[in-house]
């Protein structure tokens, strides 16, 4: 039970800390770098106030604590030391002099170096989440690059120089594009999208996928923003791009188990249509218990890809953006297949 109020105390404690802190913009700035919420600290002493059941016999629980000393508690005391030194290596500091941005520089340099390291690149995201703060730098380094350039134009017209960016000098500049910074490219997009469509096919070749991980560079981040443009059906995507990458058979969604391109799935249905008569693919009784490579598994996905032709056939009349394009609604109906009309699990027409 004592250690049950330690603890309670503790997380009060610390919760009246952090509010403090933030309530300064650079305290803000601090507790946002290190992912601290105060909103959840409180929820925590809140669910500490109705589980522990000597916190609620106690009558008066903020003048018992603060009677046991004006100082942190006695758990910060103990355990409180490696974090009061993260505090102090997160707060913003306002010294002056050279000596201390070469300091900060020289340990978010190294961040970046090993970031490199594991990588392969110096990209770092802005949201980057294992390490938050070197995402921020990163980021600042290419306004601060524009503030430096911007005085170094204004020094040599004028003749009272202006004072550059602290944060950087031609040597720091030049350190950062040895190891591959590029202060000019704020995204991915910045390489033709052809050029990225070219090196997507040459990682397919050597790989055999189109499933870049996003740590895989630039690529992968390419690869991540095209799913994301396809996810919002964004109209100049579905348009010019889609159907590129569509025709190499590329995956827009990476749970997709149907790997088939929308040609293939076409000629299946006309094979279909050669055997039965009709195009009224059924679903299989047990599709839900099928093998991946069964059979009845592959019906079951043209199945789901008739009734999928339907569903964006509606979009498309609707004036939504969709995967169905003129040309292949012209070639469903030049084999006479029925746009309106859904398939139901029997293999009859739903109406």
């Amino acid at each position: 039970e004592q250690l049950h109020l330690e603890i309670y105390d503790y997380f009060q404690w610390l919760e009246s800390e952090l509010t403090q802190l933030e309530s300064t913009h650079d305290g803000r700035r601090t507790t946002a770098n290190a992912g601290l919420v105060v909103s959840g600290l409180r929820n925590v002493v809140a669910r500490m106030e109705g589980t522990f059941r000597v916190i609620r016999e106690r009558d008066d629980v903020e003048k018992e604590a603060s009677e046991t000393g004006s100082g942190a508690p006695f758990l910060e005391e103990v355990l409180g030391s490696a974090l009061r030194q993260r505090y102090r290596r997160l707060q913003p500091t306002k010294r002056s002099g050279h000596s201390r941005a070469a300091l900060d520089f020289e340990d978010m340099f190294a961040r970046l170096l090993a970031f490199r390291q594991e990588f392969g690149h110096v990209n770092v995201s802005r949201k980057y989440k294992k390490d938050p703060q070197l995402g921020i730098w990163v980021s600042n380094l290419k306004c601060k690059k524009k503030e430096y350039d911007k005085a170094m134009k204004e020094n040599s017209a004028s003749t009272r120089p202006r004072k550059s960016s602290a944060l950087l000098d031609q040597d720091k500049i030049q350190r950062l594009e040895a190891i591959g910074f590029n202060f000019e490219t704020r995204d991915v997009n910045v390489i033709p999208w052809e050029a990225r469509l070219e090196s997507l096919k040459e990682y397919h070749q050597q790989n055999g996928t189109f499933r870049v991980p996003r740590r895989h560079g630039s690529l992968g981040e390419w690869v991540h923003k095209q799913r994301q443009l396809y996810n919002k059906r964004d109209e100049k995507f579905m348009e010019k791009r889609y159907p590129k990458l569509e025709a190499i058979g590329f995956e827009f969604t990476t749970n997709r188990t149907d790997l088939k391109t929308w040609d293939h799935r076409f000629e299946e249905l006309v094979a279909f249509h050669r055997v039965n008569g009709h195009y009224d693919v059924p679903c299989p009784p047990s599709a839900g218990e099928c093998d991946e490579n069964d059979p009845e598994m592959e019906q079951y996905r043209l199945h789901k890809w008739v009734n999928r032709q339907r569903a964006e056939y509606r979009a498309y009349a609707s004036g939504q953006n969709t995967r169905l394009s003129d040309d292949r609604i012209v070639r469903l109906n030049e084999i006479g297949f029925n746009l309106v009309h859904e398939i139901s699990r029997s293999g009859f027409e739903a109406r």
